[in-house]
């Protein structure tokens, strides 16, 4: 049994609209939020300025959640070219910077060394 070149290529095309890729993200970020991130993110984004890593209650960082953290590659997407070059890397690096940490879980108990055993029903 042989399959047709036809079938092959329209199941490609169905999968890659069915699975896209996690690292596109969604391509809904518009030119506001990118001035909005290179203005609250510069000290990060841009090397000659001062500043580390945002801290991720930082207004930077609450604006890369609301606009998503997958969302960063949108963003460096609106960069001309030359500035991809430059800031790309540090801008798609804000989306694991500023990305929340899962709460606790819950219920865990946590066993301790050395602790006495006491015997139930004593």
């Amino acid at each position: 049994m042989t399959i047709m070149p036809k079938t092959v290529g329209v199941l490609l095309l169905v999968f890659a609209i069915i699975f896209p890729s996690k690292v596109a993200g969604n391509g809904n970020c518009t030119e506001e939020q990118k001035q909005a991130i290179m203005r609250l993110c510069a000290a990060y984004i841009y090397p000659r300025k001062p500043g580390g890593v945002p801290a991720t209650s930082s207004a930077c960082c609450r604006k890369v959640r609301e606009v998503g953290v997958g969302e960063m590659e949108c963003i460096v997407q609106l960069l001309p070219i030359k500035d991809q070059t430059f800031y790309g890397k540090r801008i798609r690096d804000l989306g694991l910077v500023c990305a929340l940490s899962p709460p606790p879980h819950r219920h865990q108990v946590m066993a301790q060394r050395n602790a006495p055993v006491i015997p139930v029903g004593v």
